[in-house]
């Protein structure tokens, strides 16, 4: 017995009765394809990112500040079932106050550069390039001394190099009043210091205000989750 085709209803025509035969058949009845029967899929709605342009100037993003103190903020968070960035914003307010009525004080000390003119241990003379070649050259041609390779120690310091991150290449991003940001921006250029690191400082400050009761950290009930802040700004 010959297999039927499941879409030959839809192909052919529906028979037509006696009445309907004598009547004009109209061109402009189309036979549906199967095809034609698949929904298609809706278009998907544009997102409007209302709330993303309104709070864009409240994003900032920090260098320099150790991986360990963005874990100490991310569990000081979670203990608090409260976003990180008002932990963030909290601290910043408590050093911004702090500073802002001398009752914290910075102090700026000059970084050293990572280069110097005694590569011999600091002797007070420094080498010039075409003497530290003369002197050099008779011991090089006396002695000679082949190249060693080791491909060992070279893989092993890359990927030393790889799991220790400077500090200072670290980046962090948080979400905090614009007025606030601009605060510390203002009193890390007062200072003459990287804006990361008066943020780093004033996160230790209250890190340490909040262990010894100086600065409570109580979280109000929220819609969904908490806050630190009532008025919701």
């Amino acid at each position: 017995m010959p297999r039927r085709d499941a879409f030959t209803d839809l192909r052919d025509p529906l028979p037509l009765t006696d009445g309907e035969e004598n009547k004009p058949q109209d061109s402009t009845i189309l036979i549906r394809q199967p095809l034609d029967l698949i929904p298609t899929a809706d278009l998907k709605k544009k997102r409007l990112r209302k709330w993303e342009q309104i709070h864009r100037f409240e994003t900032v993003t920090y260098r320099g500040i150790p991986r360990q103190v963005v874990e100490q903020i991310v569990e000081i968070a979670q203990r608090l079932s409260v976003p990180r960035d008002e932990v963030v914003r909290a601290f910043l307010e408590y050093g911004v106050e702090l500073c802002r009525t001398e009752k914290l004080s910075l102090f700026a000390y000059p970084k050293a550069q990572r280069m110097t003119l005694f590569p011999e241990g600091g002797q007070g003379n420094p080498v010039l390039p075409s003497q530290k070649n003369k002197d050099q050259n008779w011991l090089s041609e006396a002695f000679p001394v082949p190249e060693k390779k080791s491909m060992a120690s070279k893989k092993k310091k890359s990927m030393k190099g790889q799991d220790t991150i400077p500090h200072w290449e670290m980046r962090v991003t948080f979400r905090i009043p614009a007025l606030l940001k601009e605060d510390v921006r203002t009193i890390a250029r007062e200072h003459t210091l990287p804006v990361g690191e008066v943020v780093w400082f004033f996160v230790m400050e209250g890190v340490k205000a909040s262990q010894n009761g100086t600065l409570h950290l109580q979280p109000s009930p929220k819609t969904i989750g908490k806050t630190l802040f009532q008025e919701g700004c």
